[in-house]
């Protein structure tokens, strides 16, 4: 805290400039662990922040995103703690943004084999390997998460039997989250007195707090079985009475009621506000511009849901929302699969 204090002022050295951003992300981490969400994204904010001055990098300015970004390690850490928390809090959509980004920069490194130049190369693969569980989740919770569709395909490869168990009513999203997770910690100090007594049984003190987290994690889920077969009656009628879709969820009309409200809440959530594009001195950013992200003051309400019901009387009306159909996606995965082929016939020598 005093790294960033010290580091964010006024006409503050670049030196401590530098450990003030790293140190947000470093703090951001030990928040996530310590299950104090709202404060691991608080952190960010110096990061994020569209008015905090540019840092001299050598001949170029960049912004504290660039920065970090600029270290894979820090961006790493950055995107799956944040990335945590937003689930927990029950921003879908951030979430799925903020994991769905660095899967995809993580893929194009193994591909490339740049990530294997980096130190502590051999960890990124684990930690890819839990993002894209926590993408599985998302994907099944929160129907207008956006994945890119070689992410998508990964996640479907890895994870397709685990979704399906949960399809089919069986558990699932607790193993996920257990192989997903951090290993959270417990802030209080333990009594070392009452371990250090003849006889006390030995008790893994830290795994209280990683307990609680999973428990609170699993009875969000539970809910959201409920819903998402509500959810999936819905999308094929435009109108049904509330007695009989009720009755489709195994519900008296009363408890069923509130289950319509709870779906409302459960799925309006805050979202990232959008960045702001600025000016900076060097040439390649100065052509493009500088895109810095949004303080967490200036987030919005917004939603998850990719329907919209409303209960008229006893009737409750449907509307599906558009949806936008993309393009780019394809011609892009065409394009590398032509660069590939390229390649391949450059490679190949031909004796005339």
């Amino acid at each position: 805290h005093r790294l960033v204090a010290v580091g964010t002022r006024a006409n503050a050295s670049a030196t401590y400039r530098y450990l003030a951003y790293f140190s947000s992300v470093t703090l951001s981490r030990l928040e996530c662990l310590l299950g104090d969400y709202r404060a691991s994204i608080a952190a960010l904010d110096v990061i994020y922040d569209p008015e905090a001055e540019l840092v001299a990098v050598g001949e170029d300015m960049k912004s504290p995103e660039e920065l970090v970004n600029s270290v894979f390690s820090a961006r790493l850490s950055l995107s799956y703690h944040a990335g945590v928390s937003y689930l927990m809090l029950r921003r879908y959509k951030d979430s799925a943004s903020a994991l769905g980004g660095i899967c995809v920069f993580m893929q194009r490194g193994f591909k490339t084999g740049q990530l294997r130049k980096i130190p502590g190369s051999e960890q990124f693969s684990k930690l890819f390997d839990r993002m894209i569980a926590l993408l599985a989740i998302l994907s099944h919770i929160c129907p207008t998460s956006f994945l890119e569709d070689n992410i998508a395909a990964i996640v479907r490869e890895k994870h397709a039997n685990t979704l399906s168990k949960i399809e089919s009513g069986e558990e699932g999203y607790e193993d996920l989250f257990v192989f997903a997770c951090p290993k959270f910690v417990n802030p209080a100090v333990p009594d070392y007195s009452q371990a250090l007594k003849p006889g006390a049984t030995a008790v893994p003190y830290g795994q209280d707090a990683y307990k609680l987290q999973v428990q609170h994690f699993m009875n969000e889920m539970a809910a959201h079985q409920t819903l998402r077969k509500m959810r999936s009656y819905m999308c094929l009628y435009t109108s049904i009475d509330v007695e009989k879709l009720a009755s489709f969820n195994d519900m008296k009309v009363g408890e069923f009621e509130s289950w319509l409200t709870c779906y409302k809440h459960k799925m309006c959530q805050l979202e990232r506000g959008a960045g702001v594009s600025v000016k900076s001195s060097s040439g390649e950013n100065a052509s493009k511009g500088v895109v810095k992200g949004a303080k967490s003051d200036q987030d919005k309400i917004g939603t998850a849901m990719d329907i919209h019901y409303y209960v008229a009387g006893n009737v409750v009306h449907v509307d599906e929302a558009e949806k936008t159909r993309r393009f780019e996606n394809y011609f892009m995965i065409q394009i590398s699969h032509n660069e590939e082929i390229l390649k391949s016939l450059e490679r190949i020598r031909m004796d005339v």
